[in-house]
């Protein structure tokens, strides 16, 4: 009775626990939420193999702006903001480049093979508070520059997108509460920092990825 009791009890404690468990988020193109820092998040198609990669390919990353930042920053006038776009692929692939290749045991390719990860990032609500221009002028800003980046994993071979990484960058003001000089150099150093964080948390997730076995769906008998 007591072998009874004690399989009865094991039985109710399996079933709450199962009840307990969330549902897995799962995007609309049939990615899974996988557990990540809270910075961001990480999704991995359940079928999907990681071992394989070796080798990387990074498309440079699309740059979109908050909704009417060209109308804010009437300044900023379309040669700034060519140079602007094209400071913040340069800064994102430098950043990758650091956290994969040199910190991490990736090489860039150049071609298409079975060993290749194509990485396809995309940064959106990019909004820099107080774009420099040049000249005499001083701005000050309460607040970080901002953004949301993600970007799509892809086998390179057969384009078929085994992942997802997010990061939140929304750091409404600084720490301190303090004003801080904003300028180029500025602006360089704090989306540095943004996308470095990003390409970690793709170092991580891939390190996590190669670790797991994928899942599948077993076949009904």
């Amino acid at each position: 009775m007591r072998r009874i009791a004690s399989t009865w009890l094991l039985g109710l404690a399996l079933a709450g626990c199962a009840a307990d468990r969330p549902p897995e988020e799962i995007t609309d193109d049939g990615l899974v939420r996988v557990a990540s820092r809270s910075i961001g998040g990480v999704y991995r198609a359940p079928d999907a193999t990681f071992t394989q990669y070796r080798r990387i390919i990074l498309e440079p990353p699309s740059i979109a702006f908050i909704k009417d930042w060209r109308e804010k920053h009437p300044e900023v006038t379309q040669a700034d903001f060519v140079r602007i776009c094209m400071e913040s692929i340069g800064l994102f692939r430098e950043a990758f480049s650091r956290e994969l290749v040199e910190h991490g045991t990736y090489q860039f390719a150049d071609d298409f093979a079975a060993d290749v990860l194509l990485v396809v990032p995309n940064v959106v609500d990019l909004d820099i508070v107080a774009p420099d221009t040049g000249g005499d002028i001083r701005t000050y800003t309460k607040g970080p520059v901002t953004m949301k980046v993600t970007g799509d994993l892809r086998d390179a071979l057969t384009n078929k997108l085994v992942g997802r990484v997010t990061l939140y960058q929304t750091e409404e003001s600084y720490h301190t509460y303090q004003m801080r000089l904003a300028n180029r150099v500025t602006n360089a150093h704090e989306q540095r920092l943004s996308y470095a964080k990003w390409a970690r948390l793709v170092r991580e997730a891939l390190d996590v990825a190669k670790a797991d076995r994928p899942r599948t769906t077993a076949s009904p008998n």
